[in-house]
């Protein structure tokens, strides 16, 4: 009975801590509304990030996060400016994800 117990406590307690560390990694701290933009029809143009105000922003390090990319899929992000990039694409700035997340 005592071992079924400790059993039983242990597994709690394993799901409590591993759940808080997932909440942490898919949460953006500051984050900015947007979505995925399938930008693949026009030449030189790849996965694009659409701001609610309309802006597009080109992501130089998109495959670098684990996130689903999937046409107006909603987003949270935090980002800087990659001025030494340059593009063929030209839909708008190039930036560097610093924080992605779809929760």
């Amino acid at each position: 009975m005592k071992v079924r117990r400790l059993l039983i406590l242990l597994l709690i307690l394993s799901l409590s801590i591993f759940s808080c560390k997932t909440l942490k990694e898919t949460t953006c701290e500051n984050a900015v509304p947007a979505k995925f933009v399938n930008m693949h029809g026009l030449d030189g143009c790849g996965w694009a990030i659409e701001l609610e105000n309309g802006q597009k922003l080109e992501p130089v390090n998109l495959n670098a996060f684990d996130i689903e990319k999937k046409d107006n899929k909603k987003i949270w992000l935090t980002y800087e400016s990659a001025k030494d990039y340059v593009s063929i694409c030209m839909i708008g700035p190039m930036i560097k994800v610093k924080c992605i997340s779809d929760r």
